[in-house]
């Protein structure tokens, strides 16, 4: 708050405040100044060529995720566009890594990154045997790719900053262990996430669980589906709750599943799209992958 005064302070009827994306990035700077961090990971707002955290003119590394058709009142209406407004965070001769994009983002991504003399690299899936038997702690199997960037970023970062110390992860085969225990503790709140109504988990007959995640592009919206359509079939809130009597080892499995299968359940789906977006192109595309991938969406 004291630092949200010195800035009200500094406006006059000449200087207002920052639109508040602006003042979001302002107030990051400002704590990372103050707390003197060692190491900052800026997100971009709506885009890189314009956005307020493009300040940054020599940035250790950069990296630039899957690219959709979002904000295309402010960014293009075309992968093309877009990708020339994202590739804005590209500076001269710093390394840069990306994802396997649609052929028309990627040829602009690789034309600006020739511009500027910068070394862009594509990264793949994060191969799953890197983390030890472990899962990542984020849910859906595009975060392997996610995951991958995330790896180059770090790793990059390390050796560009002489933190890498004598480990050389391009040879290595395995993953340092702070990386596996970061990729399989990272959460992240309204993203594939499964959450059990804790208030009326004492009456075992009337189970609330929601399935949350902020999807709101047609290629999000099919990666949310393929993680529902998955969790919904594997996701058991209490063991306990369908499990048969004592006698349970008498029980075939196609016994159980029958008694899974006694519990009324429902399925009701909210879906909230803001007015800057079309419904008509986003729920049919939730519903399809759904039905695609086995999930009978005549349930909701």
């Amino acid at each position: 708050m004291k630092k949200l005064k010195r800035i009200w302070e500094k406006t006059d009827d000449n200087i207002s405040m920052p639109p508040y994306s602006r003042f979001l990035a302002l107030l990051a700077f400002k704590i990372f100044a103050d707390e003197q961090v060692d190491v900052a990971i800026m997100e971009v707002g709506l885009g890189g060529k314009y956005d307020a955290t493009n300040v940054v003119r020599e940035p250790v590394v950069c990296g630039i995720t899957s690219l959709g058709y979002d904000h295309m009142d402010v960014l293009g209406n075309t992968l093309g566009e877009i990708a020339g407004v994202k590739a804005g965070i590209l500076k001269d001769k710093i390394p840069a890594f990306t994802v396997p994009q649609p052929d028309e983002a990627m040829r602009v991504l690789e034309e600006k990154a020739s511009q500027l003399n910068v070394p862009l690299q594509v990264v793949t899936l994060l191969d799953s045997r890197l983390l030890n038997g472990l899962r990542l702690g984020l849910k859906g199997e595009h975060q392997y790719l996610n995951a991958g960037l995330a790896v180059a970023l770090c790793s990059t970062w390390l050796e560009r900053t002489g933190h890498l110390g004598d480990t050389n992860l391009e040879q290595s085969n395995n993953l340092p262990e702070q990386f596996v225990k970061g990729l399989t503790s990272a959460s992240l709140q309204g993203r594939a996430q499964i959450v059990p109504d804790q208030l009326i988990n004492n009456d075992r007959s009337n189970d609330l669980v929601f399935f949350l995640d902020g999807a709101h592009t047609p290629e999000s919206m099919e990666v949310c589906a393929r993680w529902f359509s998955l969790a919904i079939k594997e996701y058991n809130p209490d063991q306990t709750l369908c499990n048969p009597q004592p006698d349970s080892s008498k029980f075939s499995l196609e016994v159980v599943k029958m008694h899974h299968c006694d519990r009324k359940s429902a399925q009701i789906l909210l879906f909230n799209c803001l007015s800057m977006r079309d419904p008509d192109l986003l729920l049919p595309r939730l519903m399809k992958t759904c039905a695609d991938h086995g999930y009978n969406t005549g349930g909701f």
